[in-house]
C-alpha cells in the first residue's frame, strides 16, 4: 500500500511553511537594520552623508549572516524555528561576519568616493577612470554574493572565503549570471515601484540566490571540504 504523507508534510503545507519562515526572517532582518533604513529613507543621498551611511551599515554584516544561516537551514534541513534560528545565527556568526563584512564595506565606500571624485570634473580621462572603478565595484559586488552563502554553509577562514568567492564568480558563470539577474530584477522593481519594496524582497531574493548557488555549495563540499 502506498504510504500517505503525514499531516503538514504535503506540498501546499511545505510551501506555506516556507513562505511563513521567509516572512518572519525578513521581518527580523529589517528590524536588525532599522537604523540604516531610517537614514536611507530620511537623509538625502549625497556624498556628505556617506559616513553616516557607512556607520549605519556596520550591523548589516551580522544580519546578512543570520539571514543566510536561516535560509541555509530551510534549504538543507527543510525546517526552521525563525526567531530562535535567526538570532542564534546572528550571535554565533557576529564576529566572523564583521570580519567578512567590514573590509567589503570599506572597499565599496572607497570606490564610491572615487567614482564621485572622477565624476566631479567631466574630462575624458576622468570618465575612463570612473568607468574602470565602476566595473571594479560591480565585480566586487558580484563576488560578495557568494561570500555570505559560503560563510553560512561552511566554516572556512576569511581569506579562503574570499578566494572561493572569486574563484566561483568566474568558473560558475551560469550561477553568477543568475545572481546578477536577481539583483537587476530587484533594482528594476524598486525603480518602477518604490524603494520600500526592498523591505519585502530581501528574504525571498536571498532565498533564490541561495538556491541558485546550490551547485556551487555542492562543488565546494566535494572539492574543498575534508571528509570526516
Amino acid at each position: 500500500m502506498e504510504n500517505k504523507k503525514e499531516f503538514g508534510q504535503g506540498t501546499f503545507s511545505t510551501f506555506t511553511n516556507h513562505v511563513y519562515w521567509l516572512m518572519v526572517v525578513n521581518f527580523y532582518f529589517v528590524f536588525s537594520n532599522i537604523f540604516f533604513l531610517f537614514f536611507y529613507f530620511t537623509l538625502e543621498p549625497v556624498i556628505s552623508n556617506i559616513i553616516i551611511y557607512f556607520l549605519a551599515l556596520i550591523p548589516t554584516g551580522p544580519s546578512i549572516a543570520a539571514l543566510y544561516y536561516s535560509i541555509s537551514k530551510i534549504i538543507h534541513e527543510k525546517d526552521l524555528s525563525p526567531t530562535k534560528d535567526f538570532f542564534y545565527g546572528y550571535k554565533i556568526n557576529f564576529k566572523d561576519a564583521l570580519k567578512l563584512w567590514l573590509p567589503l564595506l570599506a572597499i565599496i565606500f572607497i570606490l564610491i568616493l572615487d567614482i564621485q571624485y572622477f565624476n566631479a570634473e567631466q574630462t575624458v580621462m576622468n570618465q575612463i577612470q570612473g568607468g574602470i572603478i565602476l566595473v571594479i565595484l560591480l565585480v566586487i559586488l558580484v563576488i560578495s554574493l557568494y561570500a555570505f552563502p559560503i560563510h553560512a554553509t561552511y566554516n572556512f577562514r576569511m581569506r579562503d572565503i574570499y578566494r572561493l568567492s572569486v574563484y566561483y564568480s568566474f568558473t560558475k558563470i551560469r550561477a553568477t549570471l543568475g545572481n546578477i539577474s536577481f539583483m537587476i530584477i530587484t533594482i528594476f522593481l524598486m525603480y518602477i515601484t518604490s524603494d520600500l519594496i526592498i523591505i519585502l524582497l530581501i528574504s525571498p531574493v536571498s532565498y533564490l540566490m541561495m538556491l541558485n548557488s546550490k551547485e556551487v555549495m555542492i562543488d565546494i563540499k566535494e572539492n574543498f571540504v575534508r571528509a570526516a
